[in-house]
């Protein structure tokens, strides 16, 4: 497998990594410009630019990039016993190394795959979302193609339910608060970075008694964003997910 192919499929598992590519090197260098190499979280790495001292601290500075939140870093490191960044080597060369983060993309759950999901997911395919659409209607999840990811739960949207952390922004428009209401009660004790449920006032409103007479905190509820979707008057499916994915996208880039 090429690094490239080993990138498109980490990136489709949805797994962060940084590329350490080397731009430029100066006399004596274990490898020359263009050699690559991907790290991952955990250290274990994917081709090599050299091996030894110089590789390790490439590494290191890989892992330091992916917990600093930064997206890049461009280093030099020179192959001597002293000086700036010194590797201990004795070659008498450099290299200059660029290191790049792919972060984990942003997960976009869907739960009701009708009208307003058609639309949403149609607008959402051209971000960075990877998409799941949870239905317990396989008619109704025929319609999705890759790269949707589809998975089928029953009329309770109980089974096969995705797993959901803090990269997950998750949708409700099921077709009914009947099952609004149990999606609700599981998504709201995981820590996503978005809930959004659609409905009236009322229905909202009935909902959201109803889980607190169940035991859920007020408080979480209150970080639900219900009426979903920016406040644009939009109506139809078309201008309601219109609405729910520029709310997506300012969350996502913090915009608001």
């Amino acid at each position: 497998m090429s690094i490239f192919e080993e990138m498109l499929s980490r990136k489709k598992a949805g797994q962060s990594f940084v590329l350490a590519t080397i731009v430029r090197t100066v006399r004596a260098s274990p490898r020359e410009a263009g050699a690559k190499m991907l790290v991952y979280p955990d250290g274990k790495i994917f081709e090599t630019i050299g091996g030894g001292t110089f590789e390790k601290l490439v590494i290191d500075d890989c892992l330091r990039l992916l917990e600093s939140g930064e997206s890049h870093l461009l280093k030099k490191y020179s192959f001597s016993q002293t000086g700036s960044d010194p590797t201990g080597m004795a070659c008498g060369g450099e290299a200059e190394v660029f290191m790049e983060v792919s972060a984990r993309p942003k997960r976009l759950i869907i739960f009701g795959g009708g009208h307003v999901c058609r639309e949403l997911v149609r607008l959402a395919l051209g971000s960075d979302f990877l998409i799941t659409v949870v239905d317990d209607r396989p008619d109704i999840l025929s319609v999705y193609n890759r790269p949707v990811t589809v998975l089928q739960t029953d009329s309770d949207y109980q089974e096969n339910f995705p797993s959901l952390d803090s990269d997950c922004y998750v949708v409700i428009v099921t077709r009914s608060h009947k099952h609004d209401l149990p999606v609700l009660a599981r998504v709201i004790k995981e820590n996503c970075a978005y809930i959004g449920m659609i409905g009236s006032k009322a229905k909202i409103a009935s909902v959201f008694s109803s889980l607190e007479e169940s035991g859920i905190d007020k408080t979480l509820l209150e970080q639900v964003h219900a009426p979903i979707g920016l406040n644009i008057k939009g109506e139809g499916p078309y201008e309601i997910a219109v609405s729910i994915l520029a709310e997506l996208i300012a969350i996502k880039n913090a915009a608001i």
